[in-house]
């Protein structure tokens, strides 16, 4: 793959590699390279042509940039989303179907057995349910639809501008993650010794699991 190194001088990955995609150079490193050479192997895949799921986790080499494949992604899930909701409109009057006709009522009395006197017994007060609106969820997990549905990788790009010299290991690190299913909002639920197994060391595990709350408090202020 000696065609992706990159010999631009105005990138910042210049001499490393990069695999550009409408002008926008994505950074790949080795672990990239094992899972695209894994890709080929299985015939998903070619020499000039980056999987489109792993294309997508790439970052851009220079700050700033955005993944296109990340962003038409993005764009398509909206446009899916508001479609299926104009579809689901309430629909008008004329549309409604007729009402049942109303079935009689009969009276019915036990012409063979007598009434006989019943002891009412008192019923214990039902215990309210709360509204819906006011039950609290026990995780901070959102739904992962529409623009939240690759929140995974978004939070480990954020993860990656605020420590930069962890890059790498990040990145490969959202491989193994994604490779086992595992989505954002059950990153938290993840046990120690799956970490170890996959040979993860402490310092990244408490960096992934320990700047959730942070990220989402910076996603609601708009700056991440």
């Amino acid at each position: 793959m000696t065609h992706l190194r990159c010999s631009q001088s105005s990138c910042p990955n210049e001499n490393a590699w990069c695999y550009i995609v409408d002008g926008i150079h994505l950074k790949i490193i080795s672990a990239h390279m094992k899972t695209w050479s894994m890709t080929i192997n299985e015939g998903e895949a070619d020499l000039e042509t980056c999987p489109t799921a792993l294309a997508k986790t790439l970052m851009p080499s220079r700050k700033g940039a955005k993944n296109p494949l990340r962003e038409q992604a993005s764009k398509a899930a909206s446009i899916s989303i508001n479609s299926n909701s104009s579809s689901s409109a309430t629909p008008t009057p004329c549309q409604l179907p007729p009402p049942p006709p109303p079935h009689p009522y009969y009276s019915y009395r036990d012409l063979y057995h007598p009434s006989t006197y019943h002891h009412h017994r008192e019923h214990s007060p039902h215990t309210p349910i709360p509204p819906q609106r006011n039950i609290v969820a026990s995780s901070p997990i959102a739904f992962e639809i529409g623009e939240n549905r690759d929140k995974l990788t978004n939070y480990f790009d954020w993860l990656a501008m605020v420590y930069p010299a962890m890059e790498g290991r990040l990145q490969e690190c959202l491989l193994t993650l994604k490779s086992e299913g595992i989505v954002y909002g059950t990153l938290l639920d993840i046990p120690k010794a799956l970490w170890k197994e996959w040979g993860k060391v402490d310092g990244l595990v408490i960096m992934a699991q320990g700047h959730t709350k942070k990220w989402e408090r910076e996603q609601t202020k708009g700056r991440a």
